[in-house]
């Protein structure tokens, strides 16, 4: 609720006096005022202050006797109870102690926390300074020891590493993992070979270096070895997929070709098996029962001789290997026997297929067949563990040579375990400390924290979001301690307290003002800047004889159809808000639909205005109003009189339209006295029950307190 004038709503300050207007209109002393809990009275003179550093008002002279005389005015119109209950809230106002603001928790809070910081640097810098000096000592027992220490463990992880990649490179299953696994051996090797020749002749043994060279070496070595195997393997891995690839495709071209040479026709993807140009498909199917005979025998030791040499490419031993080659021979033997009994023209074609398959099993022109591809592969899969083996020997004679090393700085190891068993506990009860201090006193500091700030804080907005509901605002005496959170205690009570005091006058002059409005005799009509009926009282329906509701939101020109003076009125008054028209004559239509009547004549009185926001009006101050209020808009004030009666609006509605709407005499202890200006001579005639009914009823209008929305 900004710029508040406590002196219009009857607040003093804590030491009694009423509120001045100071630099900002005699607002809130938390908020820009001079007086009060929060207020800017730091700057004044000795002069300006009393007895015990309290403010004195800061009125004027001619402010005082405004002041006096509207008090004395208003003292006249108001009932006895109300002077009792103003004198009881003047008591009340200056019996309540000034609170003046004390950064109290910020200063604890520094002090506090700055405490904590200190002594956790000092700590902090002593362990740094004991750190640096047993690191120094450190190095300087351990200058030559460790840098050989730390290459023998070089060394020794990249034996372990190359025994590793070793095993890695046996169990590669494709070219990818192949060279994968040569990549990691490569750079190990390196890595070991630079880490041997950086020892150099000072921090390496002749003969340890040597034993190390010849270990590397044999690694070496038997690495390659493996990688032949490996690479040997994959070949054969790829002959034999090969192989079998072809042996599947004439196994399944077998039984086709068998019906083909039976009946005469041709099988299809037979070119996928041998070369069709250089041969001729039988026309026709063989006479006789024999050679029939023979080319199912034929094709059945085939198919024999093709299962023969699959089983052949995954046999798992030498043994299983010699009994399916034998199987394989004998199978190509009978097939070849069959192919003699066979009819002349079908021979050429089941030779060439019986050359294939002879080729594929014992591979005549020099190249891998399935049985010999099978046997090297089971050969290489038993010197592949010896190789294996030799590769981890030399890793292990690595390890030793670099064991042997590492025993010549045990005695170095020894004087770094007694330093540290020196230094050891010392850094951990100084962790200990300095972690318990910090403990204690982050907790010390929660403590105080939760007392003295976060329950307050919880209390008051608590209260705050209870007087949305308009609860009463009631802390506890704890709560108002005089820092910063008890002066925003103070200011929350007194908040709220004003916007329960606004609240109810607001309510009671709502009240009257409806009564007002309704009893007037004159008929009324409030219009919006668009010329429609914005709100009507009950005489505007009897003359227009219809109910209000039927008035609302109805273009003046509907109502009044034969009135352009009536119009004319109305844009001189919108064009110059806050005068008042010459009256205007004008009939009333009849609602059955007849001509208008000379008894239905009347008189036409028009003025504009421009609402105050609910906000401003409230407040009692010229503000402008807050984002979230409703803006200020003009209001078009018609009053039609039954025969010639100029006088219909007074002269002084216009600046009844922007006076204060808090005219309660029950909530306003003090009179009007506004903000000292001297325009304010008809603000407690407004508030009063013997205030002129046109004014009042003008004030209505332009203030938007209406029935309907007051």
């Amino acid at each position: 609720m900004r710029g508040l004038h406590l002196q219009k709503l009857g607040h003093h300050r804590r030491d009694g006096a009423p509120f001045g207007r100071g630099r900002r209109g005699g607002r809130i002393g938390g908020f820009g005022g001079r007086g009060g809990f929060g207020g800017r009275d730091h700057g004044l003179s000795k002069r300006q202050r009393g007895r015990g550093g309290r403010v004195r008002p800061t009125l004027s002279a001619a402010d005082r006797r405004r002041h006096t005389a509207r008090v004395s005015q208003g003292a006249k119109r108001r009932p006895q109870w109300h002077s009792e209950r103003v004198s009881a809230l003047v008591v009340a106002e200056r019996t309540r102690p000034a609170v003046t603001p004390h950064p109290r928790i910020a200063a604890r809070l520094v002090l506090f926390h700055g405490g904590i910081i200190v002594v956790c640097v000092a700590l902090a810098v002593v362990l740094l300074v004991q750190q640096e000096w047993a690191a120094r000592e450190r190095h300087a027992l351990l200058d030559e020891a460790l840098p050989r220490f730390s290459d023998m463990l070089e060394v020794s992880r990249l034996g372990d590493a190359l025994a590793e990649t070793a095993g890695a490179l046996a169990a590669a299953t494709s070219e990818a993992d192949r060279a994968t696994a040569l990549s990691a051996i490569a750079h190990a090797r390196a890595a070991l070979l630079d880490r041997i020749a950086a020892l150099g002749t000072r921090r390496l043994e002749p003969a340890t270096r040597d034993r190390l060279s010849t270990a590397a070496d044999d690694l070496a070595a038997a690495l390659d070895t493996l990688d032949a195997l490996v690479g040997r393997r994959l070949a054969l891995a790829g002959t034999t997929a090969e192989l079998n690839a072809k042996l599947s495709r004439i196994g399944d071209l077998l039984p086709a070709l068998e019906r083909g040479l039976l009946t005469g026709e041709a099988p299809d993807r037979l070119d996928g098996v041998v070369d069709m140009e250089r041969l001729e498909f039988p026309t026709g199917p063989s006479g006789e029962a024999a050679a029939a005979v023979a080319v199912r025998t034929w094709a059945r030791n085939a198919q024999v001789a093709v299962g023969m040499m699959l089983a052949a490419s995954g046999a798992a031993s030498t043994d299983e290997l010699d009994y399916l080659r034998i199987r394989t021979e004998e199978a190509l033997r009978r097939s070849a026997g069959a192919i003699r009994a066979a009819d002349r023209g079908a021979r050429p074609l089941m030779e060439a297929i019986q050359g294939a398959l002879t080729d594929i099993s014992v591979s005549r022109d020099g190249s891998d067949g399935v049985i010999r591809a099978r046997r090297q592969h089971l050969t290489l899969n038993q010197n592949t563990p010896a190789v294996l083996a030799r590769g981890r020997q030399a890793s292990d004679r690595l390890t030793a040579a670099v064991s042997q090393i590492i025993a010549d700085v045990q005695q170095a190891r020894a004087v770094q375990v007694a330093q540290r068993a020196r230094t050891h506990p010392m850094w951990r009860l100084g962790i200990g400390l300095l972690a318990g201090l910090g403990v204690v006193l982050a907790l010390l500091s929660f403590l105080f924290l939760w007392r003295a700030v976060v329950r307050r804080s919880r209390r008051l907005g608590r209260a705050a979001l209870a007087a949305r509901d308009d609860t009463p605002v009631r802390l506890p005496d704890r709560d108002l301690w005089p820092d910063e959170l008890g002066v925003v205690a103070h200011a929350v009570e007194a908040l709220d307290a004003e916007r329960r005091r606004l609240a109810a006058a607001r309510r009671d002059q709502g009240r009257r003002l409806s009564v007002l409005f309704a009893g007037l005799p004159d008929a009324v009509l409030l219009l919006t800047a668009d010329r429609q009926v914005d709100d009507a009282n009950p005489a505007a329906a009897r003359l227009f004889e219809r109910p209000v509701t039927h008035l609302l939101a109805k273009p003046l020109g509907t109502l009044l159809p034969d009135a352009p003076e009536v119009a004319a009125a109305v844009d001189r008054a919108l064009k110059a808000p806050g005068t008042i028209g010459e009256p205007v004559t004008a009939r009333v239509p009849d609602p059955a639909g007849g001509a208008a009547s000379a008894d239905r004549t009347v008189v036409v009185s028009v003025t504009a205005a421009f609402a105050a926001p609910s906000g401003a009006a409230a407040a009692g101050t010229d503000d402008e109003p807050d984002d979230d209020g409703p803006a200020a808009g003009p209001l078009v004030v018609v009053v039609l009189r039954s025969g010639p009666r100029p006088d219909a609006i007074p002269e002084d509605a216009a600046a009844e339209s922007h006076g204060d709407p808090d005219g309660d005499p029950r909530g306003d202890p003090e009179g009007d006295t506004g903000d000292g200006s001297e325009d304010d001579g008809g603000e407690d005639g407004a508030a009063t029950p013997d205030a002129r009914p046109p004014a009042q009823g003008d004030r209505a209008a332009s203030e938007g307190a209406r029935p309907h929305v007051s």
